[in-house]
């Protein structure tokens, strides 16, 4: 019919329509896709370490600044966060910097954007001494070496048996005992003396003259709060040896060779915390 658009036309119209539609969203991904990358780009190479996010607020916790370790444990931190952004946290640096510290044990980082970091340190605290006069070493309660135990020499247990450290940790009986004298309660710290190594493993004499025996270092805590109880027992002599190898039920004897030689199984040991000493 006259007028009517040709097939052929209309089919071309529509063809070039939708390719035109096609172009103009290659066009817009294109675009977007530049956009992105420069944002990334931005971001990666000049915002995240710029002074916009730059770490003004900082705020150190778990560190003593009365002491001069103190001091330098929070130096360090200051140093490595001055390498950080709040949106570049490097764990790493942090870590480099503070393993020249043995009181350290660990250190963790919170930022908050824009311009606030905390940093938490976790030390090791003080847990005995080995050795004597020059020769002796603070050791904290896990067995690293401290270094020098300066004016703190006659306030902690002495570990009195076992090899010098070769090395950052006490190995073999030293260590054992490190880790007994590391779990003493605050209430009851000032009375440990020193400790020892025998047939029945880590020993520890107490400044009434009481020996608790441990065994091996597993349980220490348990073991030490059975110790507790006993010591708090007026019933209980201070002459006492105490097997807290089972912290469950101390045994409680008169001499450390009666501790050897003692037959009777843990289980039917009768707990020194009813003031009765078993048989």
């Amino acid at each position: 019919m006259a007028g009517s658009a040709n097939p052929v036309h209309k089919t071309a119209a529509i063809a070039r329509s939708r390719e035109r539609r096609r172009r103009r969203l290659v066009i817009w991904i294109a675009g977007l896709l530049i956009l992105a990358s420069a944002l990334f780009a931005g971001y990666t190479f000049w915002f995240k370490d710029s002074a916009f996010v730059e770490i003004s607020n900082l705020t150190v916790q778990g560190v003593s600044t009365s002491t001069d370790e103190g001091k330098q444990i929070e130096g360090a931190v200051k140093l490595a966060m001055d390498q950080m952004t709040t949106l570049d946290v490097k764990q790493s640096v942090l870590d480099e910097e503070l393993s020249r510290f043995p009181r350290v044990a660990s250190a963790t980082i919170e930022t908050k954007f824009p311009h606030s970091a905390t940093v938490t340190v976790r030390e090791r605290g003080d847990g005995s001494v080995f050795g004597s006069g020059s020769q002796a070493l603070l050791i904290a309660t896990d067995g690293t070496v401290l270094g020098s135990p300066g004016d703190q020499v006659d306030s902690l247990p002495l570990i009195g048996v076992g090899d010098r450290p070769t090395g950052a940790r006490l190995e073999g009986r030293a260590l054992n005992q490190a880790l007994v004298l590391g779990a003493v309660p605050k209430e009851i710290q000032g009375s440990v003396v020193q400790s020892g190594y025998g047939p029945d493993g880590v020993k520890v004499v107490m400044s009434n003259g009481m020996t608790l025996i441990f065994g091996d270092a597993t349980q220490a805590t348990q073991k030490w709060r059975a110790a507790a109880a006993v010591i708090a027992d007026a019933g209980v002599p201070s002459s006492s040896y105490v097997d807290l190898t089972v912290p469950r039920r101390p045994a409680v004897r008169a001499s450390e060779g009666d501790l050897g030689a003692t037959e009777t199984p843990a289980e039917t040991v009768v707990p020194t915390t009813t003031g009765t000493t078993a048989p």
